[in-house]
């Protein structure tokens, strides 16, 4: 394990100084912790999230203030939280998945440049789980600070949710479902989450839990039209406000909750639509992106027609398996590249998008390596979610 993440272990290791310990120094020790102690706390609250490893190098005492709750509560006063890249990956163990995934944070690398290119790295983040088990889960969904974790993978299927807080890097449990699930489809719409498929009852196969309240809620039957005939998975995503749903044959109706009904996919061509969620796909600031045929893609609703995302054609070539998301309104794309004596790496890619009347236009502000390892896994089996801490 390297420094970094090392020192991101040590973050939940140690409790916050008091008042006390901060103030008590000898008139000749130039300190930080000789400052009053709000005043800590709200300097500290000031530096982005992406510094915090390197902070963590500095002393125990920074680590455990950076690991405090007030710390959190300070950054959401001075209106310092900011979205942050979190990537889950599972290890391949002969014909299996590792039944306990390995997080990561995208963050500064210590001692580097601001004008660096290789500036930011993946950092191994422990995760402590009391009474949370870890089977992998293809329903995983990320809503404010929280990264929900809904029923399992594959069978036998469960109605548990798991939530990983990650201010302090730890699992608890939510609310379980009312249906148990295996491999649904999540999507977030307003802030709150609608879970589908996966279940044996198809007359309540979709169901909605609001983070605010903590509470499930029934969803109106989306019709028999797209429903499929047994315990299948659906495909969903959420944009403008609205929920995407395909069932069998790649159907598709729209769930609008301001009406709280059902609408038939007539908005586009059923092929366009269709093909967002056979390829890589993400919704972006509200739009969405589709890579398809060796180029990025966007969808224009009020033209009904895909077209192409310029200004990235200096990005390498991204064949294979890869990612996208919606990191504080950024496209944050990740992709592997293979290596000799089976090193994989990841890459990501980080791109500013401008709507400039009917085209849309990318910025490719950085791209580079964020991790390296000879672990065999792949970005297929990943999650790639982003939280505001």
């Amino acid at each position: 394990m390297s420094s970094t993440a090392r020192s991101s272990a040590a973050m939940n290791g140690d409790q916050p100084p008091s008042k006390k310990q901060m103030t008590k120094h000898s008139s000749s020790e130039i300190s930080i912790f000789s400052l009053p102690y709000d005043l800590i706390f709200n300097i500290l609250a000031r530096v982005s999230k992406l510094y915090y490893p390197t902070l963590c190098l500095v002393s125990k005492k920074i680590r455990s203030v950076l690991a405090s709750p007030e710390i959190y509560k300070n950054r959401s006063l001075l209106n310092r939280t900011e979205s942050c890249l979190y990537l889950c990956l599972r290890y391949h163990l002969d014909d299996s998945l590792d039944p306990n995934p390995h997080w990561f944070a995208l963050c500064r690398k210590p001692n580097r440049t601001l004008t660096d290119r290789s500036s930011r790295g993946l950092v191994l983040i422990p995760i402590t789980s009391p009474d949370v088990r870890h089977e992998p889960s293809s329903s995983v969904v990320a809503v404010g600070s929280n990264i929900y974790k809904m029923g399992r993978h594959s069978t036998p299927s469960s109605s548990e949710v798991s939530v990983l807080d990650c201010r302090f890097n730890t699992w608890h449990s939510a609310p379980m479902m009312r249906e148990k699930r295996s491999s649904s489809a999540v999507s977030v719409v307003d802030g709150k989450i609608y879970v589908a498929g996966g279940c044996e009852d198809l007359n309540n196969c979709v169901e909605v839990f609001d983070p605010k309240t903590q509470t499930w809620g029934n969803v109106t039957n989306p019709g028999a039209e797209i429903r499929p005939s047994s315990e299948a998975n659906f495909e969903s995503f959420g944009v403008e406000g609205k929920l995407y749903l395909f069932g069998d044959n790649l159907k598709y109706v729209i769930y609008d909750p301001k009406e709280a009904r059902w609408n038939p996919g007539m908005v586009m061509d059923m092929n366009d639509v269709a093909s967002a969620v056979l390829f890589y796909h993400g919704v972006i600031g509200n739009v969405l992106f589709l890579w398809d045929e060796r180029e990025f893609k966007w969808f224009d609703f009020e033209a009904s027609l895909w077209k192409k995302l310029n200004g990235v054609e200096d990005l390498p070539d991204l064949d294979g398996n890869f990612k996208m998301v919606d990191v504080g309104g950024k496209m944050y794309v990740l992709w592997n590249v293979f290596g000799r004596c089976e090193e994989r790496s990841i890459w990501c890619a980080e791109i500013a998008l401008e709507r400039r009347g009917d085209e849309m236009w990318g910025n490719v502000e950085w791209f580079d390596v964020v991790l390296t390892t000879h672990e065999p896994c792949g970005l297929f089996d990943a999650d790639v979610l982003s939280v505001t801490v």
